[in-house]
């Protein structure tokens, strides 16, 4: 199978700035170590968004600059969709988190009338939305998007908006991409009350860095693909902060007790090795955050392992 790099390099969904710069560390860390990464598989490069962050943002408190999302998600989506639909396996390096809503838009629009299954390699659950974000940052938000779960909260988000926001729901399809049922959290430590509320409400798989070293990260991978058994497609979207900050803290939000290097290569090798994985993220390196550039150095260790195996395929 042909391998596709995709650089996602949109920062507008972080509260912190030097997410777009993610695809640029892997690329030295690259070149200073050696690493054929970059010469394994061709790139595409998708015009960001970014320069709405310079721009005043008092028409949405409750989403920042999400005006910025619609056309970048919209492109990126539709790069997922052309590359699927031609049997190309895309690797979508972030940027931010808010980077699934475009991902998973467009692994749904390639494969319409098939479930889609989601790993969320993740310290945090990404399940707020306008009415119940404390932060008012997107990348806190992808999956109550793309599950079209909206838990009414505190928050009086503006017409302005829900009109957007309702925008890049629709991306692809008016449907939800996914399901509740269809949705797996691995290494998932952080989150609010509105967010337990959603798990809980609807029953989301958890597998927690506790339980995954318990059984070791071999056996998490086959639990979750278990649980997904009835989805015909896998999107895998692994953000760096699932790792622990000993590792690194080139990322906006670290978050203690993560995952070591080798459970995050053996959940990744072992997801790429199933059949039914069609897309992955890698999203929130933030060199600007870091010290010589070590997550990115280390994160390339975990994608090196994975494009053998995803051309044996």
């Amino acid at each position: 199978m042909e391998v596709r790099l995709i650089e996602a390099a949109s920062e507008i969904g972080a509260g912190t700035r030097g997410t777009s710069m993610g695809m640029s560390a892997l690329r030295v860390a690259a070149w200073k170590n050696g690493s054929e990464l970059f010469g394994h598989a061709e790139e595409s490069i998708l015009r960001d968004e970014n320069d709405v962050l310079y721009e005043d943002d008092k028409s949405s408190p409750n989403a920042h600059h999400i005006d910025g999302l619609i056309r970048f998600e919209s492109d990126l989506a539709y790069e997922v969709y052309k590359f699927l639909r031609n049997n190309v396996f895309p690797i979508v390096v972030g940027g931010d988190h808010s980077i699934a809503i475009g991902s998973v838009s467009g692994t749904k629009m390639a494969f319409q009338h098939e479930r889609i299954g989601v790993v969320w390699i993740d310290a945090h659950a990404d399940l707020h939305s306008p009415w119940t974000t404390p932060s008012g940052n997107v990348h806190g938000m992808p999956l109550a998007l793309l599950m079209n779960i909206e838990k009414k909260g505190n928050n009086r988000p503006r017409m302005f908006t829900l009109d957007v926001w309702d925008r890049l729901r629709k991306i692809g399809s008016n449907d939800p991409k996914v399901l509740p049922a269809d949705l797996v959290f691995i290494g998932l430590r952080d989150y609010e009350p509105e967010e337990r509320a959603i798990i809980e409400e609807h029953n989301i798989k958890v597998i927690t860095v506790e339980q995954l070293r318990k059984h070791g990260a071999k056996a998490a991978v086959q639990e979750t693909l278990a649980h997904l058994s009835g989805c015909d497609k896998l999107h895998i979207s692994f953000d760096v902060d699932s790792l622990d900050p000993s590792i690194s803290v080139g990322t906006g939000t670290p978050v203690p007790n993560g995952l070591f290097l080798d459970e995050a290569r053996d959940l990744l090798t072992g997801f790429c090795s199933e059949p039914k994985t069609c897309t992955l993220d890698v999203v929130e390196i933030n060199p600007a955050l870091d010290t010589k550039n070590a997550m990115a150095e280390n994160v390339l260790t975990v994608l090196e392992p994975l494009f053998p195996i995803l051309r044996s395929r």
